[in-house]
């Protein structure tokens, strides 16, 4: 008398309902196409997880002018990535933004 599994959309629609379920905005990306379009879909993953601080400069600068920056940096932010550079920004870069969009959430729903 167990209930059955549904549908990948029925289960989402049954989770987002859930009182603790996470807001879609906060859902996961999972399209990678853009990843295609990379200036690094050629180089080895390593330029993009370096253990200094001139490692991450220099990738940034492969990335300053990558077609697809906006797109690597939201599906690291949505992913929660941790390591590595993505979108053109470190590590902490990135722990900044998801703050700084957190606080404005915030801010506007005490409106």
């Amino acid at each position: 008398s167990g209930r059955r599994p549904g549908t990948v959309e029925e289960e989402t629609s049954r989770l987002t309902k859930h009182r603790y379920a996470r807001p879609r905005e906060m859902e996961p990306v999972m399209d990678t196409q853009w990843m295609t379009e990379g200036k690094c879909r050629d180089m080895p993953p390593s330029v993009f997880f370096p253990s200094d601080g001139l490692g991450v400069q220099a990738a940034q600068r492969i990335c300053a002018d990558c077609p697809v920056a906006d797109a690597c940096l939201e599906y690291a932010l949505a992913n929660r990535i941790d390591h590595g550079v993505w979108g053109g920004r470190s590590e902490r870069e990135r722990r900044r933004i998801l703050r700084s969009r957190r606080s404005a959430r915030i801010a506007l729903s005490s409106r």
